[in-house]
């Protein structure tokens, strides 16, 4: 089990993430009042150019408490210059943005040391290890193969491919492959797995390799653009019904993150790295009560040139809060219950016996673990 190093570092997120929001408030000479590293009864309690540093009891999380966010604190004077709402809105959207930034920035740095100093990195549409017994086995596709389209429409990217074969299981599928330069076809009928979506049993390719500073800046920055791309792709398709809300569920990220976390140093940050981007692209959403809905607030007012009513302001981000914190519990226990359900079923199934099939017996062993993390965690379905 490797819960207890994700939550630790999940916490260590957050509280870098209040962090940037601190930072980047003293140096536009906003006061802060108050940080805190964790959560439960202070520990220790240090007083530094005017802002409260306090360690919690238990080191999950962090919080900052900016003078004047809130305009109903008591003893917040909204003349005073320090206060967050004295300011311009430029100042104001710099304070908000700085927590994602920082999340951003964060991954950015991790990539850059592994890039430079030697890292697996993907092979583009490139098969590298198969389930025996599966349909790419059956199939007869082999690890080095490159994926080039699906029933005649060509493949961008791996996820692509992976979002195809999860929209058709039980229908067969003409996949164009490469294997050594020279076209074939392979047909594949994906198998619903306990979701519904189609899964034929391979994984992405990756290989070994370091890179130059230069190079690695740029591998970098397009490694955390295909993760804010990922992250549009499902909310988009959230949105349009065409995902259900199980599959960005906090439950299922953490099963699947703790499983890729335990496979080495490089899984564990580039599970990290993933984290870190999805809780900046999360906080710049504009929903009440996250930085982004904030910063839309702002936006608002620097347009209209009037400030929103703060009473508004602050039932909006109350409201949203409380629905946003419903939704994240409900969709929760629905995963909890359906992973309950699964366990049961399992549970009172008769054990299987049957041998692999021929096909997947033939093939030759699939390639040892290179320790990357691919961009579906559970690398079964691609």
């Amino acid at each position: 089990m490797h819960y207890l190093p994700l939550l630790l570092a999940l916490g260590l997120l957050v509280a870098l993430h209040e962090l940037g929001h601190l930072v980047a408030a003293r140096l536009l000479g906003v006061r802060v009042d108050r940080y805190t590293f964790g959560f439960g009864p202070a520990v220790f309690t240090w007083k530094f150019r005017g802002t409260e540093l306090v360690l919690g009891a238990v080191p999950l999380g962090g919080s900052t408490r900016i003078h004047g966010m809130n305009p109903h604190e008591p003893g917040v004077d909204p003349a005073d210059p320090t206060s967050f709402t004295a300011q311009r809105p430029w100042k104001r959207f710099l304070v908000l943005l700085a927590g994602p930034l920082t999340n951003w920035f964060f991954a950015l740095g991790i990539l850059l040391a592994l890039y430079t100093s030697g890292t697996h990195v993907v092979v583009p549409l490139t098969v590298g290890t198969i389930t025996p017994g599966s349909e790419a086995a059956r199939a007869q596709l082999l690890p080095g193969d490159r994926i080039v389209s699906v029933d005649g429409q060509p493949l961008e990217s791996w996820s692509g491919f992976v979002e195809l074969i999860a929209q058709n299981p039980g229908r067969e599928l003409t996949l164009g492959v490469e294997r050594q330069g020279e076209p074939r076809e392979a047909r594949v009928r994906p198998r619903p797995d306990e979701r519904g979506e189609g899964r034929i049993g391979v994984s992405q390719q990756y290989v070994y390799r370091i890179h130059g500073p230069g190079q690695a800046l740029l591998q970098a920055i397009a490694h955390t653009g295909n993760l804010a791309t990922e992250g549009a792709r499902m909310l988009g398709g959230l949105l349009q019904g065409r995902r259900s809300m199980a599959d960005a569920n906090p439950v299922g990220l953490v099963k699947q993150s703790s499983g890729a976390a335990g496979s080495g140093l490089g899984s564990f940050l580039r599970v990290l790295v993933s984290i870190s981007v999805a809780l900046a692209l999360f906080h710049l959403l504009p929903l009440p009560s996250l930085d982004g809905g904030r910063m839309l607030f702002v936006l608002i007012e620097a347009v209209s040139r009037r400030k929103v009513p703060p009473r508004v302001e602050t039932v909006v981000h109350a409201v949203g809060f409380l629905v946003l914190l419903g939704v994240v519990l409900t969709v929760a226990l629905a995963d909890l219950r359906q992973h309950l359900r699964r366990t049961r079923t399992a549970a009172m199934a008769p054990p299987a016996s049957a041998p692999a099939s021929p096909a997947a017996a033939a093939l030759p062993a699939p390639a040892a673990s290179d320790g990357g993390l691919p961009l579906r965690a559970d690398g079964l379905g691609e």
